[in-house]
Protein backbone atom coordinates (compact mmCIF):
# COMPACT_ATOMS: atom_id res chain seq x y z
CA UNK A 1 0.00 0.00 0.00
CA UNK A 2 2.82 2.43 0.79
CA UNK A 3 4.37 1.89 -2.67
CA UNK A 4 1.08 2.94 -4.23
CA UNK A 5 0.98 6.14 -2.17
CA UNK A 6 4.57 6.95 -3.15
CA UNK A 7 3.73 6.30 -6.81
CA UNK A 8 0.70 8.61 -6.62
CA UNK A 9 2.75 11.29 -4.85
CA UNK A 10 5.52 11.17 -7.47
CA UNK A 11 2.97 11.24 -10.28
CA UNK A 12 1.16 14.26 -8.85
CA UNK A 13 4.44 16.00 -8.20
CA UNK A 14 5.50 15.43 -11.82
CA UNK A 15 2.15 16.66 -13.11
CA UNK A 16 2.44 19.86 -11.07
CA UNK A 17 6.12 20.63 -11.43
CA UNK A 18 6.64 19.80 -15.12
CA UNK A 19 4.30 22.52 -16.46
CA UNK A 20 5.85 25.11 -14.14
CA UNK A 21 9.37 24.23 -15.29
CA UNK A 22 8.28 24.28 -18.92
CA UNK A 23 6.69 27.71 -18.47
CA UNK A 24 9.81 29.14 -16.84
CA UNK A 25 12.13 27.76 -19.51
CA UNK A 26 9.94 28.94 -22.39
CA UNK A 27 9.49 32.38 -20.81
CA UNK A 28 13.22 32.87 -20.34
CA UNK A 29 13.94 31.73 -23.87
CA UNK A 30 11.24 33.99 -25.36
CA UNK A 31 12.59 36.99 -23.41
CA UNK A 32 16.11 36.21 -24.56
CA UNK A 33 14.91 36.03 -28.17
CA UNK A 34 12.94 39.28 -27.71
CA UNK A 35 9.64 37.77 -28.85
CA UNK A 36 6.56 39.98 -28.65
CA UNK A 37 4.65 37.98 -26.03
CA UNK A 38 6.81 35.74 -23.83
CA UNK A 39 4.09 35.39 -21.19
CA UNK A 40 1.60 34.07 -23.74
CA UNK A 41 4.13 31.56 -25.05
CA UNK A 42 4.90 30.41 -21.51
CA UNK A 43 1.21 29.90 -20.77
CA UNK A 44 0.64 28.05 -24.04
CA UNK A 45 3.61 25.77 -23.39
CA UNK A 46 2.57 25.06 -19.81
CA UNK A 47 -1.19 24.73 -20.08
CA UNK A 48 -1.77 22.80 -23.31
CA UNK A 49 -1.61 19.15 -22.25
CA UNK A 50 0.63 16.35 -23.47
CA UNK A 51 3.50 18.74 -24.23
CA UNK A 52 1.72 19.96 -27.36
CA UNK A 53 2.19 23.57 -26.18
CA UNK A 54 5.93 23.04 -25.83
CA UNK A 55 6.03 21.47 -29.28
CA UNK A 56 4.15 24.48 -30.70
CA UNK A 57 6.70 26.83 -29.15
CA UNK A 58 9.58 24.85 -30.58
CA UNK A 59 8.04 24.72 -34.06
CA UNK A 60 6.46 28.19 -34.26
CA UNK A 61 7.79 30.43 -31.49
CA UNK A 62 11.47 29.87 -32.06
CA UNK A 63 11.06 30.54 -35.77
CA UNK A 64 9.46 33.94 -35.21
CA UNK A 65 11.73 36.79 -36.30
CA UNK A 66 13.53 38.55 -33.48
CA UNK A 67 12.10 41.88 -32.44
CA UNK A 68 15.54 43.33 -31.78
CA UNK A 69 16.43 46.57 -33.46
CA UNK A 70 19.24 45.96 -35.91
CA UNK A 71 21.88 48.72 -36.01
Amino acid sequence: MSEFIVFIFIGLLFLLIAPILIAVIVYRDAVKRKLKSPIVWALIAALIPFYIGLLLYVLIGINQPDQRIQP
